[in-house]
């Protein structure tokens, strides 16, 4: 969890200084930057929806002594859900409308849900993930972990993307635990040429422009 917390740590904090970069971006630049800040928000949304389905009730009904912590941390979700909804709505503003105005108003959005999120992957990390460990079994933690659940995906171009971004700041184990949990063998075996050289030309236009 503290892995793909970590894509979610640094997302929105970028997509805001990427929105605020001068020169103005140009209506390409703003629509891939829209397509970009839509593909984290709906990430963050899609993991949640995962644990309000697979991680949350489980620890409820089997940590009854813990259920008012764990209840509270999950509850969370829903000031992350607002603050999700407002700055999806501003994008979507800034993509037809693009101005300084918008610009610095979708900014201001993702500078909030920034701030937002840190406090609860917190309180996950800390507080969720010890009693996950001692309670689901491997296999439920594992359909967590690849997003198993009845909710809304991502596209898979969109999935190969954000999974470039999971394995981006991750050290050389880390790297291939994650492809080894996530990815079947020949997907695996294919990774450079599927996800890590899409995700290398992604993330060089994306900070870049080019």
């Amino acid at each position: 969890m503290a892995i793909v917390h970590r894509s979610f740590r640094n997302a929105f904090e970028e997509a805001a200084q990427l929105v605020r970069a001068a020169p103005p971006p140009s209506p390409r630049r703003v629509t891939f930057l829209a397509d970009h800040i839509d593909m984290c928000l709906t990430a963050l949304h899609i993991h949640h929806e995962g644990e309000d389905e697979l991680l949350y009730p489980k620890l409820i009904e089997r940590v009854p002594d813990q259920a008012p912590m764990t209840e509270q941390v999950d509850h969370e979700h829903q000031t992350i859900k607002t603050a999700l909804d407002e700055a999806s709505a501003l994008c979507a503003t800034w993509r037809q409308r693009p101005s300084a105005g918008t610009g610095q108003a979708l900014a201001a959005a993702l500078d909030h849900l920034h701030e937002v999120v840190q406090p609860h992957l917190d309180d996950e990390e800390q507080k969720i993930v010890p009693l996950a460990a001692v309670t689901l079994t491997q296999q439920e933690w594992d359909a967590m972990a690849k997003g198993k659940h009845k909710g809304a995906q991502l596209p898979l171009n969109k999935k190969s993307i954000f999974f470039g971004m999971i394995l981006e700041p991750l050290d050389k184990a880390d790297r291939a635990y994650m492809k080894k949990l996530v990815l079947p063998p020949p997907v695996r075996l294919l990774s450079p040429l599927l996800i890590d050289r899409p995700y290398k030309k992604y993330a060089a236009t994306l900070r870049t422009g080019t």
